[in-house]
């Protein structure tokens, strides 16, 4: 009668479990089968995807985005002719990386648009060791938050660089060398190749003429300011070329940004708050469904009678659930959040139009050269002395004193005879912008009829209407 009643409990204990593996299950069936079938789609397309996104990576490093655009539109082209299936619409950034990766690099001061994330994918995915292109040092600022304190810094002009980069890569440190110019020291050639050699038990590289041990977690960074410098072939080979040139639309985003956080601070942090809680969820979310199939994978006995798995599956699905609900709360308030900061567009626009204009000004003369943190406490400086201005409208408050303190800063660098000049551009650039001047009329007032690009010229009209 025992062994009857031992049995019943067992079995009573079996259909619990039962119930609650099913009801853990129960929610997960419908996801899985869609992310099956996406699976699916996405393994059929994955040669082609892999064929673009080596392309890329190995080419259009150097370019920015107009020529980026352009390549991949063609090599799209050639993938088509020759009928192997891809994505349509196919992303670079999001196939090598995905939003919360990208997310977790503009919480580092990565600017947001589609350009610096491609910029971000080279530096951290790419094989060879970066070398950035980083006059408004972008990439390096991002850089030194992404690796904190740990980070080492090595300048080109230190005589002891040498000495920080072979510590970094007998530690496994990360190094960042800073202003390098068109030509590299022939001493780092193996590091840059990465000229691995097995002595014993121990991989070394070879750094000038002495042997040192090699840590795997090493990691380089190169940056230099020179806005367009002329890299030889050799050099290139070794290291992948990243142009972080700013763009305006990124600027845009980082000037609004600061035009928020001074109008409306809580608006602004409540933002950083929130994406940082939306990208921490969708990794939360990832880890759960990873945890919860290798569990299942992994069991070696029957799952009625794995007691870890199933209680797992419980607290993960109650997790789960949370974290998606919190996310879609966290969508809601981030679409709240960025109607408010629209109004406030038009300012973060006219700033980074303005920067430019000053950008422009090195094409004159090599002098002009204008840094980007200066710009940006110069826009900040605006937003406060612009409070005194009676404008009712805040904006125009904002752009306009900020439009005179543009111009009279840099007039301060100019010689007289490019002061009007200064200024009959900046009236020209927020014009166009306003859709007040047309920029093929104007590129014609300048050049007139000459064809300077024969691509871009439209055909020529049929002349048939013409008697003889």
């Amino acid at each position: 009668m025992a062994s009857f009643k031992a049995e019943l409990d067992s079995l009573q204990v079996k259909i619990d479990r039962g119930d609650r593996l099913i009801s853990g299950l129960a929610g997960e069936k419908t996801r899985w089968e869609a992310t099956l079938i996406d699976l699916d789609e996405q393994y059929d397309k994955l040669i082609g995807d892999c064929i673009l996104a080596a392309a890329f990576m190995s080419y259009c490093g150097p370019f920015p985005s107009e020529y980026r655009d352009g390549l991949i539109a063609d090599w799209i082209s050639t993938v088509e002719v020759q009928k192997i299936p891809f994505t349509q619409g196919f992303d670079f950034a999001e196939f090598m990386a995905g939003a919360a990766q990208a997310r977790a690099w503009q919480l580092n001061g990565l600017p947001t648009d589609k350009f610096s994330t491609e910029n971000g994918v080279f530096v951290t995915k790419g094989l060879r060791w970066a070398l950035n292109i980083d006059p408004q040092s972008q990439a390096m600022n991002w850089i030194k938050r992404t690796e904190g304190d740990a980070l080492v810094i090595a300048d080109n002009k230190d005589a002891n660089f040498l000495k920080k980069i072979e510590q970094g890569i007998i530690h496994g440190r990360k190094v960042l060398f800073l202003d390098v110019g068109e030509e590299m020291d022939p001493v780092l050639d193996n590091v840059l190749n990465k000229s691995l050699i097995q002595v014993g038990r121990n991989v070394c590289v070879k750094v000038g003429d002495r042997e040192i041990e090699y840590n795997r977690d090493f990691k380089l960074y190169i940056t230099t300011r020179m806005s367009n410098p002329h890299y030889t072939p050799e050099v290139s080979t070794k290291v992948t070329v990243v142009n972080f040139t700013v763009k305006e639309s990124g600027l845009e985003e980082q000037c609004l940004g600061i035009v928020v956080q001074a109008e409306q601070p809580s608006l602004e942090n409540t933002k950083n708050d929130v994406i940082q809680k939306i990208a921490t969820n969708k990794a939360t979310i990832i880890e759960l469904e990873d945890k919860i199939l290798r569990m299942l994978s992994e069991s070696k006995v029957n799952l009625l009678e794995d007691v870890a798995l199933i209680d797992t599956l419980q607290s993960s699905k109650e997790t789960s659930d949370e974290v998606k609900q919190a996310l879609d709360q966290a969508e809601i308030t981030m679409k709240k959040i960025d109607d408010t900061r629209e109004q406030f567009r038009q300012c973060g626009r006219q700033a980074s139009i303005l920067f430019f204009v000053l950008n422009d000004l090195v094409k004159i003369d090599p002098m002009y050269q204008f840094s980007l943190d200066w710009y940006k406490a110069l826009f900040q400086r605006s937003i406060e002395e612009s409070r005194e201005q009676m404008f009712q409208d805040r904006y125009k408050s904002i752009t306009k004193y900020h439009t005179l303190q543009v111009y009279k800063q840099a007039c301060r660098s100019l010689f007289e005879k490019h002061k009007i000049l200064l200024s009959m551009q900046m009236c020209i650039k927020l014009q166009m912008a306003e859709g007040v001047i047309n920029e093929d009329e104007w590129n014609f007032f300048l050049r007139g009829g000459q064809v300077l690009d024969r691509s871009t010229q439209p055909p020529r009209p049929p002349f048939d209407w013409i008697t003889p």
